[in-house]
């Protein structure tokens, strides 16, 4: 079994643009990988690709990604109500 790889993401842009926007790109990804995945298969990989990374792994990647703009997202959310002294609805000041 191939073991996942972190990719390395200049850092000079990870940051770029707002958390929303991040998160959006991401998923966006992560959809694109996911349509490749399912037309081709997940143990495929692209012709082009000389490390012949299977697209299980590039979904697990992105998964990766996603979930980590949506931690972030989550966590603007709560410090926005936070600094107004109202949490959403449900959600404990400890989160």
């Amino acid at each position: 079994m191939q073991e996942r790889r972190q990719i390395a993401v200049d850092k000079r842009f990870k940051m770029i643009g707002s958390v929303e926007t991040r998160t959006i790109e991401e998923c966006g990804e992560l959809i694109h990988i996911l349509c490749k995945a399912q037309r081709f298969g997940l143990n495929s990989f692209h012709p082009d690709d000389k490390e012949r990374r299977p697209n299980y792994l590039l979904v697990m990647d992105e998964i990766d990604d996603v979930q980590g703009c949506l931690s972030e997202l989550k966590h603007e959310i709560m410090r926005y109500y936070a600094a107004q002294g109202r949490l959403p609805i449900g959600e404990e000041a400890s989160e």
